[in-house]
């Protein structure tokens, strides 16, 4: 038993490196409870670490996403807490995909079929294997369990990012919390 809990992690563990490997901007979409009243939180914390319920270990993915999460979540004047009053909890995805497309090659041609001569165009079909990754942000108010926020990406993956996944995932997540009702303080220009 404990190695298909080691094979469903390490999947996990793949699954959450490939999503940050998104090879062209992302597809962001958000939500809003518009009843939640984001000027009274001041503290955040990890869903899996606030209630225990976290795995063995992170996955260098894990780490960097919850990093990256973070950043954003202090930008915008939150503070990390063992006791939040908004839990964020992530989720990764990916699918394997297929994209077909034909495309009327040029000139078209002349010639014989079931006996009758005749003019015709060509089809040349392109099929595109990808992977694509999906990343969900859900930010929950603690005291009421209410979803309050969810912010997702979609993405095709690429080869380069999964080789150095780090800055992809600081991107797909600064991109995803664009949408954040909450945004950072205007610095003061020198």
């Amino acid at each position: 038993m404990n190695a298909v809990k080691t094979i469903v992690r390490y999947g996990v563990m793949i699954a959450v490196a490939l999503l940050a490997a998104c090879a062209s901007k992302p597809t962001i979409r958000s939500n809003t409870d518009p009843a939640a009243d984001f000027s009274k939180y001041q503290t955040y914390g990890f869903f899996d670490e606030v209630t225990g319920r976290a795995p063995a270990y992170d996955s260098f993915a894990t780490r960097y996403i919850k990093a990256a999460i973070d950043r954003e979540m202090q930008l915008r004047g939150f503070k990390k807490s063992d006791n939040p009053q908004l839990l964020v909890n992530i989720h990764v995805q990916t699918k394997e995909k297929v994209q077909v497309t034909e495309m009327p090659t040029g000139g078209g041609y002349y010639g014989y079929r079931y006996g009758m001569y005749g003019w015709g165009a060509g089809v040349s079909t392109t099929v595109d294997n990808y992977t694509e990754g999906t990343l969900n942000v859900d930010v929950v108010d603690n005291a009421t369990s209410r979803l309050v926020w969810e912010g997702i990406a979609v993405g095709r993956i690429n080869d380069k990012a999964r080789n150095n996944p780090e800055p992809a995932i600081n991107e797909v997540v600064r991109q995803v919390f664009e949408r954040f009702p909450r945004q950072p303080a205007q610095q003061p220009n020198p």
